[in-house]
């Protein structure tokens, strides 16, 4: 309020009340970071963490199952294809689902929450949650490697 005008509305920054809870966001790259190092389980989290930030419940448990399915489909064709195909060729898909699947529900809410400069997570809490989500998925490997090794007696050759 730069004049002496009482009648004058004071300059503020406008957030729109209704979609705007105040609760931060992660950032694309955050979503990115988890989607890299947990699989698209954790991406897939990290993007439920931001509709459930967002009120969008729903959503948000839409994405929890579909980063869970897109985390078997990924295990399926690691068994289904021959050991000759290099790691990036799973990684890259589930980056592109995440990617597309932030971009559509959540891009422009977080395009417009870091141009007002409202508060963000920490990237290193979306890799915090990757990193969780692969040691989780290491353990239930190495369980089922165990019980397949001790439980069932057979011998790897």
């Amino acid at each position: 309020m730069d004049s002496n005008n009482p009648y004058e509305a004071p300059a503020a920054a406008v957030v729109d009340a209704v979609a705007d809870t105040g609760r931060p966001l992660f950032r694309t790259s955050g979503i990115y970071v988890a989607t890299f190092l947990g699989s698209a389980l954790a991406g897939g989290w990290v993007l439920a963490m931001n509709h459930a930030a967002l009120g969008q419940f729903d959503l948000a448990r839409k994405v929890r199952w579909a980063g869970l399915a897109g985390m078997v489909v990924v295990v399926a064709l690691s068994m289904l294809l021959p050991e000759q195909v290099p790691g990036i060729v799973y990684l890259i898909p589930q980056m592109l689902a995440v990617g597309y699947w932030m971009k559509h529900t959540q891009g422009d809410t977080i395009a417009a929450r870091v141009s007002a400069g409202l508060p963000m997570r920490s990237n290193w809490v979306a890799a915090g949650v990757g990193v969780l989500v692969a040691l989780v998925l290491l353990a239930a490997l190495l369980g089922l490697v165990a019980i397949a090794i001790y439980g069932f007696g057979f011998e790897m050759s």
